[in-house]
């Protein structure tokens, strides 16, 4: 890739943020940090959670406010006090978490509180709402309908209409906060394509990953923050990922892992025979047997998170056969929990968490028989 150029020349940042601090409750989030991002440039922010890295994405977009310190707009300084503030200015975020409206389809997600006027005053121009937003995924090479609800979407996807509504603003300063965290490869690499893009166009990119291929494979400088304070500032070809563990952690830290693979399986455990169901599954076929780890491979869309709802009970089914410990499984997750089956949903939002109860609650929901026969 072109982003590690050892001559690339530093003028003016694009965008600075200086001596940043902010304190919440019994927390000193940030302390003093500085951040300048150039454009035409991709700076990798890295650290552990907690780090403080999310903390200075809301700061640099107005969700919050700092303590102390100032920002500078190519040298000449601003004050961003909101989102609006930041938007004005060209500061567009892809949050780790979505802030889509889940009954409102693709193409209004993306334009929310942005909508094109129509002919007659106080209406919208639908049509060109829906053309605009095929013109950005087309980009992001999905072709999913958009008029399709976000929340009839899965996760990947949703990810993906993320991107597309920061791509919608035409951003001078794009902030990615775990953007590939819920995608597969084939749409990596067109992100990472549009990345390059945007780079050459001389946008200033923000991109924070725990993937140190990433980091190593798109970045041009890397920024690193430990306990809300900065730590470092160096090129990738000037650092090793080994280099950058020790940095974010503070200590050497081997990053490689003994692995114990499963030589002589036992008997089967979970047994799926020509399994189709309403979700798209058509004629899949697994067996799981005790003492192995069976992956899940395909695209966005290959129905692996079908396939292990089905499983489940979750989505029914129309054809086939699931037995676990040879006996047939009845269709429901209550059986499955009976039988000693869990499912983690790929969305833990909406189908794994009651995000209004406890930690507590949540915890033992699932085995409220079992503590109280």
């Amino acid at each position: 890739f072109d982003f590690l150029d050892p001559e690339f020349e530093m003028t003016t940042p694009l965008i600075e943020m200086r001596n940043i601090s902010k304190a919440f409750p019994g927390v000193q989030a940030l302390k003093d940090v500085s951040l300048a991002v150039y454009g035409g440039e991709v700076q990798m922010l890295v650290g552990q959670n907690g780090a403080g890295k999310s903390t200075l994405i809301k700061i640099l977009c107005g969700a919050y406010h700092p303590d102390h310190g100032d920002f500078l707009l190519n040298g000449s300084p601003i004050r961003i006090e909101s989102t609006r503030d930041a938007r004005r200015l060209g500061i567009a975020v892809i949050f780790q978490e979505f802030s889509l409206v889940p009954y409102l389809d693709i193409a209004q997600n993306i334009f929310l509180g942005r909508e094109f006027p129509g002919r007659i005053p106080g209406t919208i121009d639908r049509a060109r709402l829906h053309t605009e937003a095929r013109r950005i995924l087309d980009l992001l090479g999905m072709d999913t309908d958009t008029h399709t609800q976000v929340h009839r979407l899965g996760v990947a996807q949703q990810q993906m209409v993320e991107i597309a509504k920061a791509l919608s603003q035409n951003p001078r300063v794009l902030v990615m906060d775990e953007p590939t965290a819920a995608i597969s490869d084939r749409e990596i690499e067109r992100l990472f394509d549009i990345i390059r893009k945007l780079r050459q166009d001389g946008i200033a990119i923000v991109y924070i990953s725990h993937r140190m291929r990433e980091v190593f494979e798109i970045g041009d400088r890397i920024t690193v923050l430990r306990d809300g304070s900065n730590v470092a500032s160096l090129r990738p070809l000037e650092s090793t990922m080994d280099e950058l563990v020790r940095l974010m952690v503070g200590r050497e830290l081997s990053t490689k892992y003994r692995t114990r693979f499963c030589t002589q399986p036992g008997e089967p455990i979970l047994d799926v025979k020509d399994l189709y169901t309403k979700s798209g599954i058509r004629g899949a076929n697994l067996t799981l047997r005790a003492g192995e780890i069976v992956g899940l491979a395909g695209l966005v869309g290959a129905g692996r998170t079908e396939l292990a709802r089905a499983i489940f009970g979750a989505d029914p089914t129309m054809q086939g056969e699931i037995r676990v410990m040879s006996k047939p499984l009845r269709r429901s997750p209550s059986a499955a929990v009976r039988c000693g089956v869990g499912l983690v949903p790929e969305n833990r939002k909406t189908d794994g968490l009651a995000l209004l109860r406890s930690v507590h609650d949540n915890i033992l929901a699932a085995g409220l028989p079992k503590l109280f026969p």
